[in-house]
């Protein structure tokens, strides 16, 4: 499938791409086997680029596809990589930069790995070494920036896609749920009205009090998100690895449901200059000198 994509070739638009396919050229195969059927203008500069791209293939240098690729095209890296694609989703304690992460889940071959602030987040930065292919849902607007300044790295060590903009480009247009809900995708009851507000009173729950039941509701919420963008992903690439009716099998279990989701109204993180804060950040700073 990766070697269909040739809209990201110089020279090659719509019409191009039309008439190209109509001379029986379609992959990359094809521009190599028969350069005389391309039209002179854009022949050197065609071949040229698929060379390039059977290069990156060689590598698995799924970067130079994300980097290169035509945005509609960018389903295919997808799809030739699904199997080495490792899923995840962040929560924090609101939409600034200043709010730190509370939770990070990431779904690698049917495994979940879970990552929580004040007792394995920066192990999360261990993990990313291992990544072969990162990809979330408006990760290129949210998870992707709060990771990058929550550990003070420059960038990511592992490519990174976002599927927002592989949905829209198949008509799935708005966020995680309403898609969700498009494709007749019913969450669990116990957290289907679960808010991004009520994720913030969970963790708070947490923090203050303790509450176990909210900590696991948390993560099983931040996890089912995760799961969501897996089997969006199948959906855009024509697989159906992960059976709808047992989608939520894998998802994290909780023992009872959190008071706090019946009670009050979030408030907002007070700043925290704590010894142990001061600790984590300069950690993250010293982990973060490996890709500076």
């Amino acid at each position: 499938m990766i070697n269909e994509a040739l809209k990201h070739c110089p020279g090659i638009g719509p019409v191009r791409l039309a008439k190209l396919h109509s001379e029986g050229i379609s992959t990359w195969q094809d521009v190599m086997q028969y350069p005389q059927r391309i039209p002179a203008g854009c022949r050197f500069g065609m071949i040229e680029e698929i060379r390039r791209c059977f290069t990156a293939l060689e590598h698995e240098d799924i970067q130079y596809f994300i980097d290169h690729l035509a945005s509609a095209d960018k389903w295919r890296i997808l799809a030739n990589y699904l199997d080495d694609a490792t899923f995840f989703d962040i929560e924090t304690l609101g939409l600034s930069s200043a709010d730190p992460i509370t939770v990070i889940v990431t779904w690698y071959q049917g495994k979940f790995s879970t990552f929580v602030e004040h007792e394995n987040l920066d192990d999360f930065l261990n993990l990313l070494d291992q990544v072969k292919l990162l990809v979330s849902f408006n990760g290129s607007t949210f998870d992707v920036p709060r990771v990058l300044d929550a550990f003070h790295i420059p960038s990511l060590p592992c490519p990174h896609l976002d599927l927002r903009w592989m949905a829209y480009h198949r008509g799935l247009a708005g966020g995680m749920k309403q898609i969700a809900n498009s494709l007749g995708i019913v969450r669990p009851a116990d957290i289907a009205d679960v808010t991004g507000e009520q994720a913030i009173l969970l963790w708070q729950a947490w923090i203050a009090k303790q509450d176990h039941a909210a900590r696991e509701h948390l993560i099983r919420y931040c996890a089912a998100d995760v799961l969501l963008s897996r089997f969006l992903a199948e959906r855009l690439v024509g697989k159906d690895e992960i059976e709808e009716g047992k989608l939520w099998d894998t998802l994290p279990p909780i023992a009872s449901r959190p008071t706090v989701l019946t009670g009050f109204t979030a408030q907002p993180p007070k700043p925290n200059y704590s010894p142990h804060k001061r600790s984590l950040k300069r950690k993250r700073l010293l982990l973060s000198m490996r890709w500076a």
